[in-house]
């Protein structure tokens, strides 16, 4: 099921027109609203015939919160980095095939309209996508962006109907795969940068290759043997 979580939105007329495309590309799960602005009247007058959208809307304080909702975040940045900007390394919007293949709660994350996400948040998410557009004026609104990246998974999911469907590792199952990870690199290198960067590259790899349960499963009782071994040479 797919979702969409929008962080700190400025616009009310933007919540409303998200909710608008929300119903016209059959995205089906809630709208998730981090620390939104009152929803008056130019949310519900944009929104139209998807006025339930914005009734059925959850709003929560955090972003954490939002994120402990979804097993699958993918957020959104108009900056895409180079291979040593670990953090802003993107995919496009066409690459999103595999994300319609996960038999769980994926979320597409808006950052706010005037600054966006921050390094922070992206670095929270399992991917970042991002739209390309002239360099003379970059800048997408959000709910422009909005549109496209749902165009994206309507036609995908389109031509992605099967019969059978991958049951997706969990946001609790890769927490665990991770948590793991983290400990043995926590073991191995001392150099605190080192760390971030190794942590952060096996979150973006794992992410990528879009994980079963049964994968996730086998890598968790990898990792704990390493651990163990680690721990018993201590």
């Amino acid at each position: 099921m797919l979702s969409c979580i929008l962080v700190e939105p400025e616009s009310p007329g933007n919540i409303g027109s998200i909710a608008r495309l929300m119903m016209n590309f059959g995205i089906e799960g809630p709208l998730i609203l981090v620390n939104p602005p009152n929803l008056d009247d130019d949310a519900y007058k944009m929104a139209c015939n998807a006025s339930r959208i914005l009734e059925d809307a959850l709003i929560v304080k955090t972003f954490e919160e939002a994120l402990a909702l979804v097993d699958f975040s993918i957020s959104t940045s108009r900056e895409s980095g180079d291979q040593y900007n670990i953090n802003r390394i993107s995919l496009l919007p066409s690459d999103l095939e595999r994300a319609i293949e996960i038999n769980g709660r994926v979320s597409v994350v808006f950052g706010r309209e005037s600054s966006g996400l921050t390094n922070a948040e992206i670095s929270k998410t399992d991917m970042l996508v991002s739209i390309p557009s002239d360099m003379a004026y970059p800048t997408l609104n959000v709910s422009h962006a909005a549109a496209i990246i749902f165009y994206e998974f309507f036609k995908l999911s389109e031509k992605n109907k099967r019969p059978v469907r991958l049951e997706g590792a969990s946001g609790q199952e890769k927490g665990m795969l991770f948590s793991d990870f983290d400990s043995i690199v926590d073991i191995l290198e001392r150099r605190d940068y080192r760390r971030r960067n190794f942590k952060l590259i096996f979150r973006r790899v794992i992410a990528r290759s879009f994980i079963t349960s049964r994968e996730a499963y086998t890598l968790k009782g990898i990792l704990s043997k390493m651990l163990s071994s680690l721990d018993k040479k201590d």
